[in-house]
Formats: C-alpha cells, sequence, structure tokens
C-alpha cells in the first residue's frame, strides 16, 4: 500500500444521533439506534480532478483517509486496502456544498456488505465557504443551512440492503499527535517559568 503524500491530514471529530433505521432483513436486529461516533481523514496535498473553478473533487486512495463510523458497537469504516473516498467541495455554484463519499468499505464481521458511507452540507446563499479548496478547519455547521444527515447503506435489493441515518450535532478539528505533542510540551514549559 503506498504511504500518503507529505501534505496535511485533517482529521475531522463528529457525533450525532441515529434518525432513522431501514433494516428489512433484521441485519441489526434493532441494534443501531442512539449515538453516532466517528472521525474522517483527508489529505490537503490532494490534487483538485474538477475542472472547475467553483467546484473541488479531491479523490483520496491511500490509508489513513476516509472515514469510520461507531454506532452502537457496530463499525462502518473506508476499507483501508482500497480506499476510494472522495470530499467534495462547491463554491457559489447555486450555494456552497461540502460533502464527503466512501465507495470502498469494509464488510462488518457478520459478513454484511456497507456499500456507502456519506455526508453533505449544503448553504444556498453561498456565504459558508469562501473557496473551494480543501479546507484546513472542521466545517462549522452553523454556517450551513442544511444538513443532510449522515447514511450509511448496504448495496440495494440484496439481503445486504440496509440504511442508517444520522443527524450529525457536532464537528471538530482533532489535533495530529506531533501537534498535541508540542502544545503538551510548551504548556509544561510554561508552568515552569511560572514557578
Amino acid at each position: 500500500m503506498p504511504a500518503v503524500s507529505s501534505g496535511q491530514l485533517i482529521t475531522i471529530g463528529f457525533t450525532g444521533n441515529v434518525s432513522s433505521v431501514y433494516d428489512p432483513h433484521n441485519i441489526f436486529g434493532g441494534q443501531t439506534h442512539g449515538e453516532a461516533t466517528g472521525t474522517y481523514t483527508y489529505d490537503t496535498s490532494t490534487p483538485d480532478s474538477n475542472p472547475s473553478n467553483s467546484s473541488g473533487s479531491y479523490w483520496h486512495y491511500n490509508s489513513p483517509c476516509g472515514v469510520s463510523v461507531s454506532i452502537n458497537g457496530f463499525n462502518f469504516q473506508t476499507n483501508p486496502d482500497s480506499v476510494q473516498f472522495l470530499l467534495g467541495i462547491s463554491n457559489d455554484n447555486g450555494g456552497d456544498l461540502y460533502w464527503f463519499h466512501s465507495y470502498s468499505n469494509s464488510p462488518l464481521p457478520n459478513g454484511t456488505l456497507v456499500e456507502t458511507i456519506a455526508w453533505q452540507l449544503q448553504n444556498y446563499s453561498g456565504t459558508a465557504i469562501s473557496s473551494d479548496a480543501l479546507p484546513t478547519t472542521a466545517p462549522n455547521l452553523a454556517d450551513w443551512s442544511v444538513n443532510y444527515g449522515l447514511h450509511i447503506s448496504g448495496p440495494p435489493r440484496t439481503e445486504f440492503e440496509f440504511e442508517i441515518v444520522a443527524n450529525i450535532t457536532s464537528v471538530v478539528l482533532i489535533p495530529e499527535p506531533a501537534t498535541i505533542l508540542l502544545l503538551t510540551l510548551g504548556g509544561l514549559i510554561l508552568r515552569k517559568h511560572r514557578r
């Protein structure tokens, strides 16, 4: 597996609550309600494959990029051995959009296939973002007029068909381990000087 490029890795943490579950084959036995927590990671050096000046499409093919979600003991995640993770940003193109979609995901331990893990934000006024470049901060949910929710689904018309939707209520930038170490060391030095 090739190493991720040398750009800055951005990891965003999120939490929310499951708002609906469609499980016609009882794959989860009614156990997918409750809190959804997770992270998604992308690399700021990823090139934009969209030629538009107002829309960016950033395909990631290497781990650790992708998304991971936990709901009541069930873990849904991008397949680390076959990453196909797309982060899209549209600025002033009929409004603003911010979204991700994981197209290649690990099956669950019970063999259930996971086809899609996706999330989208929209702002009709076009005031949420100022460019289609990859951001280095977490999206501010208050800036977005529509939060479509996190969608996790299995392949339709199969024994693995399901859909879980979670209402994402908070997102936060998770510092890289090196940044955390520097902040900790800086705090220790300040405390030492104050004594």
